[in-house]
């Protein structure tokens, strides 16, 4: 059984190229351990991450993003047990995105990921965005 969780959160004032860098191999460095891949996007004073794996693996990156320091004000934007991975060669990069671009996934469908597939089964709403990132950006999304 997989899970994926969609998450935002504010950036503490002060994250540099140099802490943001750490903060992206820390997470790297967990998630090659716990078998978990995802996104994650800034925009210079707000995160949105999306993660997926197995839960034991899901609760301890959770765990590790609720107790950073280098953000607060996190906000579940979705939660749900998922059947097949959609990042499953990407244990976790940061693109770097504009402020609109984050405003957009937001307010984007985030909800059960069953129910956020179109007839032919592939994502729509928050995920289908996220993916179209990543596929712009070159990054190995399976």
């Amino acid at each position: 059984m997989l899970r994926a969780v969609a998450y935002r959160s504010v950036a503490v004032p002060g994250i540099d190229a140099v802490r943001l860098a750490r903060i992206v191999d820390g997470a790297q460095r967990f998630n090659r351990m716990a078998g978990v891949t995802g996104a994650m996007l800034f925009d210079g004073a707000r995160f949105l991450q999306y993660v997926e794996g197995p839960v034991d693996g899901i609760e301890g990156a959770i765990g590790r993003i609720r107790a950073s320091a280098d953000h607060d004000r996190l906000h579940v934007l979705g939660d749900a047990v998922i059947d097949t991975r959609r990042f499953p060669a990407w244990d976790m990069s940061c693109l770097m995105q504009p402020n609109t671009v984050l405003d957009r996934l937001f307010v984007a469908f985030w909800g059960r990921v069953e129910h956020a597939l179109d007839d032919a089964g592939k994502p729509v709403g928050g995920l289908l965005l996220l993916r179209r990132l990543v596929e712009r950006s070159g990054a190995p999304e399976g």
